[in-house]
């Protein structure tokens, strides 16, 4: 498999929560770490512990018979073991959104936790992966944040206290049992695939500019940039966010796209 990488910080001060690679091994992750609210209980922050979980769970998943849920599982304990002198039971400890891709000639084994994204061209409509099960609860407090005219600390703060629990979502943080909860399985090859953090798929998911096909023939076109450069174009558009009602102008953006 033929990997390419890029990522974008969404923040004027060039600070990116967002991490991707891909091995030899055939393995592509990308990871969208969460926004922080205020303390965090870490002295580490979000940039160190998604590129500590990426580099341990694409070396735990180039292990052709592990299963990725439990790849994701022993990185998650890994860095967990990290934390030297952080508070482990803050709600705001850090954490990240995942998606994985494992090709062989034969399979493509995946994972998603949480709303990062794989589209995989494998039909007449490309097959998309995502764990979406939980945005009713995110609808809510969302609404109910703009109807307090909340901020985004606000609305980051009530996240916080449903993540890693039962009724909530579950991300990568410090409990590997939440790889349990991944999406996982396994496809016939196809002909390419996108991974995605939510920064990046907007143009399709929230903004419902284009669909998935156009967007794999943007990243088959122009490559992974392109395909950021089509959510923030869109972005420009609307800097006040009316069009797209939206907390943040611009998100951190991250795209992989894998070729045969």
């Amino acid at each position: 498999m033929r990997a390419s990488v890029a990522s974008e910080s969404g923040r004027p001060d060039g600070r990116n929560e967002d991490w991707a690679a891909a091995s030899p091994a055939g393995v592509a992750v990308v990871l969208d770490g969460l926004s922080e609210a205020g303390g965090t209980g870490c002295r580490h922050g979000t940039p160190w512990y998604v590129h500590q979980l990426g580099a341990r769970l694409l070396g735990n998943a180039g292990v052709a018979d592990r299963p990725l849920a439990d790849a994701l599982a022993g990185a998650i304990a890994d860095v967990a073991a990290l934390h030297d002198g952080c508070d482990l039971t803050h709600p705001g400890t850090p954490g990240a959104t995942v998606a994985v891709l494992r090709a062989t000639a034969t399979a493509w084994d995946y994972l998603v936790l949480s709303d990062a994204v794989l589209v995989v061209d494998g039909g007449a409509e490309p097959a998309v992966v995502t764990d979406r099960r939980a945005d009713h609860h995110l609808a809510e407090l969302s609404a109910a944040a703009a109807a307090e005219d909340g901020s985004i600390t606000d609305l980051v703060r009530a996240q916080q206290l449903i993540r890693n629990r039962p009724g909530g979502y579950w991300v990568a943080q410090v409990d590997p049992a939440a790889a349990g909860h991944a999406v996982t399985g396994t496809m016939p090859p196809g002909r390419g695939a996108l991974l995605l953090s939510d920064g990046a798929a907007l143009a399709v998911t929230d903004f419902g500019a284009m669909g998935w096909r156009e967007l794999l023939d943007i990243g088959y076109a122009g490559g992974p940039e392109a395909v950021i450069a089509a959510t923030r174009e869109l972005e420009y558009r609307d800097p006040d966010r009316t069009v797209w009602p939206r907390y943040k102008r611009h998100d951190d953006a991250t795209a992989v796209l894998c070729r045969p």
